[in-house]
């Protein structure tokens, strides 16, 4: 009799054990795909980050051509907004810095401040901040 009342206990018991077993291997499958999850997310954020630089590459190697002041100014103009543009769309908060940087330094060329004579001073501060950028850039990939 005692062996039978073992037994029983034991066939009852077994669908809890089963089932318990089961759920931690829902929570194992559960805790693997939020790691899926925030791989991909860190991925996104990578492709983001480089593309943001491509782009911040791209825009603050602005060089006017200083021989056509009102060009120069117009060209100017436009590419400020375009930095400042994409200064608010990063999210990397140093490359934000120097994009708006670099984006002041253009000001100056769109509001007339810099004209072909004091184009050479300009032109070697904002070789320095464009090398910002990059440096920057190249330290969001690592």
């Amino acid at each position: 009799m005692r062996a039978r009342k073992r037994f029983v206990m034991a066939a009852l018991s077994l669908p809890l054990l089963v089932g318990l077993a089961a759920c931690g291997e829902i929570q194992e499958a559960q805790q693997g795909l939020q790691d899926a999850n925030e791989q991909v997310q860190q991925a996104q954020q990578d492709l983001d980050a480089a593309g943001a630089c491509l782009q911040a590459i791209n825009v603050a190697n602005f060089m006017p051509n200083f021989a056509d002041p009102q060009q120069a100014q117009a060209d100017a103009q436009a590419k400020a907004e375009e930095l400042r543009q994409l200064a608010e769309q990063t999210a990397d908060q140093t490359l934000r810095q120097n994009l708006l940087d670099v984006q002041q330094s253009v000001q100056q060329v769109a509001s007339g401040e810099i004209n072909l004579e004091s184009s050479a001073e300009w032109t070697t501060t904002q070789l320095e901040k464009y090398q910002q950028v990059t440096t920057t850039c190249s330290q969001i990939g690592s």
